[in-house]
């Protein structure tokens, strides 16, 4: 293992048989975990997969191996497991390597390499505005598209207006142009759009085959089942649907007609063998109760007039200089700080964002994150860097963003990723850090950020 490889992978378990990546022979028996906060005594925690390690040869064996590598400076037994002390080489070489133009994705790039993904998401009615109940939305399905990309993967981002209601009013025909500025604001866009109302003939054929066959075709929304059944480019690919867990039932509904419509004998049988989407993604829902800015269960605050309050806010607040002079624009700031806000909650948890804590630090992801990519290092330095344990923590955490990145390409969830990287910007605000420290956590946080779409 090279001074720039990073050690978690050491521990990760051996491939099925077939299958293949880097693995090693004491990923069947450690776990590698990093400390909560800095240690004097050592970098990472070797935890047995078997309580009897101490009597099997097999598990001694790989831990003799792993006190040869060279990152290893020194390995000690206690009571839960083997504190294991990284070699000071390998600790300045990984963080000068994390500083380089890329910060090591392209080290991230294997993860998800030559896999290919659609995830759809924004799914709205044409006459809709944006408001804060599809602030969720947006930010679960940029942030699974954007992590999916930092992994290597070929990534599509798709969206499906529901345009089948006409158009009432002026401002309703004006909505499209509308939600693409907000859009525009949140630094969000779509590779494909694409209308129901281009579906509206198959959907009518759908409708008239169920019929025949005896089914009851859906009541609604039977042109968003023609689209997945006939909509262009999903072959062979993931596809994922990001919506609100009030469509559950909507959602069920549709994947028991598509499949009735494509068991073997029914006309669609020869024509549809991949279900899609392939998975759904649900999340909760997202209220807004704050005094001067909305009230209510489900509010109606569209994300514009949410972004703008933020922006004033920012504008007026001396405390958030340093990140003006970073980002250069209260509008950037103020995307970051909404999007970020929910990301780290479960995706089925449900939500109710309170104004007052949207630039409130440990109360605000976004707004941590932001905060902690735009602060630079105060404390003296003492040394070469690898002797100030707090350099030393946060090399190693910056090198827990791949094992974070891969679960959550795993679940297709962003939330190990985001509570990873949070907590990260959390400890490196709790008080100054060398310039050493600074450069390496400013680095990882930046990674971060863009594996989660918070640009």
């Amino acid at each position: 293992m090279s001074a720039a490889a990073n050690p978690f992978d050491h521990f990760e378990y051996p491939p099925a048989e077939g299958g293949s990546g880097r693995h090693s022979a004491a990923g069947a028996h450690w776990a590698a975990r990093a400390p909560q906060r800095p240690n004097d005594r050592f970098d990472l925690k070797l935890l047995p997969r078997s309580p009897t390690w101490r009597d099997e040869a097999p598990a001694r064996d790989a831990l003799a191996r792993v006190e040869r590598e060279p990152w290893v400076d020194r390995m000690a037994n206690v009571d839960d497991g083997v504190e294991v002390r990284l070699a000071d080489r390998w600790l300045e070489a990984a963080g000068a390597q994390l500083q380089e133009a890329d910060a090591g994705d392209e080290r991230l790039a294997e993860l998800a390499h030559g896999q290919r993904f659609s995830v759809q998401f924004c799914d709205v009615g044409a006459s809709q505005a944006l408001h804060v109940g599809h602030l969720r939305n947006l930010a679960l399905g940029n942030a699974l598209a954007s992590l999916l990309v930092q992994a290597g993967a070929q990534v599509e981002r798709r969206s499906l207006i529901l345009d089948e209601l006409s158009a009432t009013s002026r401002a309703d025909v004006d909505r499209p142009l509308a939600r693409e500025q907000t859009l525009q604001r949140l630094g969000i866009a779509f590779d494909r759009v694409f209308l129901a109302s281009d579906y509206r003939g198959v959907a009518a054929e759908l409708s008239a085959r169920a019929l025949a066959l005896g089914l009851q075709p859906l009541s609604t929304h039977m042109s968003a089942v023609a689209y997945w059944l006939e909509a262009p480019g999903l072959r062979n690919r993931t596809s994922v649907h990001i919506c609100g867990e009030e469509w559950i039932s909507q959602v069920v509904a549709t994947r028991e007609l598509i499949a009735q419509l494509t068991a073997d004998g029914h006309p669609l049988a020869d024509d549809y063998r991949e279900s899609h989407p392939t998975h759904d993604v649900f999340h909760g829902s997202v209220s807004m109760s704050e005094l001067g800015i909305a009230s209510g269960e489900q509010s109606e605050l569209t994300i514009d007039e949410l972004c703008e309050w933020i922006e004033a806010e920012i504008d007026a607040d001396p405390r958030c200089e340093r990140a003006l002079a970073r980002f250069g624009s209260p509008r950037r700031i103020a995307a970051q700080v909404a999007l970020g806000y929910t990301l780290v909650r479960p995706a089925r948890e449900r939500v109710n964002l309170f104004a007052e804590k949207l630039l409130r630090t440990r109360e605000s992801p976004g707004w941590d994150l932001v905060s902690a990519r735009a602060r630079d290092g105060r404390a003296p330095s003492s040394g070469p860097p690898a002797h100030d344990p707090d350099y030393r923590f946060a090399v190693v955490q910056s090198e827990l963003h791949r094992q974070q990145l891969r679960l959550a390409v795993e679940r297709l969830d962003p939330g190990p990723l985001a509570r990873h990287v949070v907590a990260l910007a959390r400890w490196y605000l709790r008080r100054d850090r060398s310039d050493a420290v600074a450069r390496v956590v400013c680095a990882a946080l930046d990674r971060g950020a863009r594996g989660l779409g918070l640009e």
